[in-house]
């Protein structure tokens, strides 16, 4: 079976589970204590959470390097260690939703960059309400209080260029800019990226020309981020569309001469989420441990390696653009599903394809 075919396959089983979940709205029998019974008192929960010793992440949605960071400062300030599987957030949710189903969780929180799993998870009571008090702090077009899953960082989607053959003082400042260049766009297949599905739907809203321009161009389509930064690394390419913020920090640390483009007016925006699961084995480390994710204190540590807050106030991080949250487009995610076939449409006529 190819790596493909088995995604696929690996898709289509979590789709059924999870419909199968949503349908019948039961979470699995307590593993642990469940979020009802936690202390409302902080230092009785960091109490609690101590006592039970450790915590479980399955990091969908974190870089190695935000799960290693979160794991360290979580360590330092609680004394509580941190376990964490770093594998794709399509890979950790069909972990996550196999531990569900066989009533044996090993996760205690989660971090995926797929809503639209969160959303069925939050009707199953699969989450637990983590309690945050300074939701209110939360970017605007980022938050939703009734969520029992909590956005902790966000990437800008902008487009990447190489800086050793394009200046960045050269570099487009427009969409209608970027779109007039000459030269070779990379441009990620919406087919197989959900970033690259948002971004075509965001750009219909930013700008709904941009895409069809694209069919003047001469386009290189990528089926991954990893192959997106290569196209662009080797010089095959000129521009990637999209660019992601995170992609790019981590070929830049591996030597690549990449650069974000950030076109004025509004842009597209990426969010990754973090939940605690209701039956978690260890529930109170696991709900401070979103809690300290969304502490001030963390938020401000995330931009030392060059990841977003989401709460409003906090720093930049070095070399990326600030961006006020009144320029941000964030899609719904069931916004997203329900027009997937169109927005393959409209990317395959753009490229043609």
């Amino acid at each position: 079976m190819t790596r493909a075919l088995r995604r696929t396959v690996g898709a289509g089983l979590l789709a059924a589970a999870l419909a199968a979940l949503a349908l019948t709205g039961c979470a699995p029998p307590p593993s642990g204590g469940g979020s009802a019974s936690l202390p409302a008192n902080e230092d009785q929960l960091i109490a609690k959470a101590k006592q039970e010793g450790k915590v479980v992440l399955g990091a969908g949605g974190h870089t190695r390097e935000q799960a290693q960071l979160l794991a360290d400062k979580f360590k330092e300030k609680y004394g509580i260690p941190v376990t964490f599987v770093r594998e794709a957030s399509g890979d950790i949710a069909q972990k996550t939703q196999a531990q569900i189903t066989a009533h044996a969780l090993e996760f205690d929180a989660v971090s995926l960059n797929d809503e639209a799993t969160l959303r069925v998870w939050t009707d199953a009571k699969v989450l637990a309400d983590p309690a945050v008090a300074n939701r209110d702090q939360i970017l605007k077009p980022l938050s939703n209080p009734q969520n029992k899953y909590l956005p902790f960082t966000w990437g800008a989607l902008g487009y990447s260029y190489n800086a050793a053959k394009t200046k960045p003082e050269t570099a487009p400042t427009t969409w209608d800019d970027l779109a007039a260049r000459q030269g070779a766009f990379g441009v990620a297949d919406p087919g197989s990226s959900g970033a690259a599905l948002t971004y075509v739907a965001a750009m219909e809203q930013i700008n709904p020309g941009f895409m069809p321009a694209l069919r003047q161009r001469k386009t290189l389509v990528a089926d991954s981020a990893l192959a997106l930064t290569q196209l662009l690394a080797t010089g095959e390419a000129d521009f990637g569309i999209p660019g992601i913020e995170a992609d790019v920090a981590t070929a830049k640390k591996g030597g690549e001469p990449l650069a974000m483009g950030y076109p004025t007016g509004r842009i597209g925006a990426l969010p990754s989420y973090v939940a605690a699961l209701e039956q978690a084995q260890h529930p109170a480390a696991a709900r401070l441990l979103v809690r300290f994710q969304l502490s001030p204190e963390f938020q401000a540590a995330q931009a030392g390696i060059g990841s977003r807050s989401v709460l409003n106030g906090a720093p930049v991080p070095t070399g990326a653009a600030p961006i006020t949250e009144d320029r941000l487009v964030v899609i719904p995610a069931k916004d997203v599903k329900a027009r997937k076939e169109d927005l393959k449409r409209t990317f395959a006529t753009a490229v043609g394809r």
